[in-house]
């Protein structure tokens, strides 16, 4: 695991001379599976919360599962990369499982490498290492971690599509693997709607979704959103709702 993340800080910070300085406005990584390619100016703190509910019936069993808080804090550490932390809280109330648990705490970076011409996308790397502990049931017993290119492609003033691959090393056999893409419409100045479809590829097999979200611009330096998904594999079966807030904490 040490040659992994030896990599990935190896990796980074020669790329890293490649990104162009830009001012970016408000931005979120939140709704969505795939990330944005944006980061947090130097000196911009940036917390993104929310809860929601999945219920799963899936082979005739129910499983309802409540994510009481799933947190993102994001500080920009220079005009092309940022510091992140996140972590999840998880209640699982179901016919055979009943956990309360924190989940998916990861330390971690997103560093923008190359700000896009014409048809070539604007490119973002991200790398998180996650944190493990004996404690909780939903957390990995040793030290994971996860690496991800982020992708956008500016279509047209009000379109955009990005798109998102990545590995995660976590306790199995082999790495999951994630791949998505993601259309953002922009509508005015306060709307952002998005479609998006996205996979991880585990050892079980592939587990596809489609997800559409909206969020809305409440203030220059507050977010709300509100998301939900449909299960391409069992789609009768699943049904989920996730609501959340952004809220970038200091002033530009």
């Amino acid at each position: 695991m040490n040659r992994i993340l030896s990599g990935i800080l190896f990796f980074i910070l020669p790329l890293s001379a490649l990104a162009q300085s830009e001012e970016a406005g408000f931005t979120a990584d939140r709704p969505g599976a795939t990330n944005s390619v944006d980061v947090l100016p130097k000196g911009r703190l940036q917390w993104e919360t929310g809860v929601g509910f999945l219920r799963n019936k899936e082979d005739g069993f129910k499983d309802d599962i409540w994510t009481l808080n799933t947190s993102l804090l994001r500080l920009g550490i220079s005009d092309y990369a940022e510091l992140r932390f996140q972590g999840s809280w998880l209640k699982s109330d179901g016919d055979f499982s009943n956990e309360n648990s924190l989940a998916d705490v990861a330390i971690g970076t997103k560093v923008r490498l190359f700000d896009g011409w014409r048809f070539v996308p604007t490119v973002a790397l991200l790398g998180n290492v996650y944190i493990p502990s004996k404690h909780f049931d939903l957390m990995p017993d040793n030290w994971s971690g996860q690496l991800s290119l982020a992708f956008q492609n500016e279509l047209t003033s009000w379109l955009s599509l990005s798109y998102e691959t990545s590995m995660m090393w976590l306790d199995a056999e082999r790495p999951i693997y994630f791949y998505g893409a993601c259309l953002n419409f922009t509508l005015g100045d306060s709307w952002l709607l998005l479609l998006e479809e996205y996979n991880e590829n585990t050892t079980e097999g592939t587990d596809s979704w489609i997800e559409v979200g909206a969020a809305y611009q409440l203030t220059k330096r507050l977010q709300l959103d509100v998301s939900t998904d449909i299960y391409l594999n069992y789609p009768k079966n699943f049904w989920n709702l996730n609501v959340g807030v952004s809220w970038q904490i200091t002033k530009k």
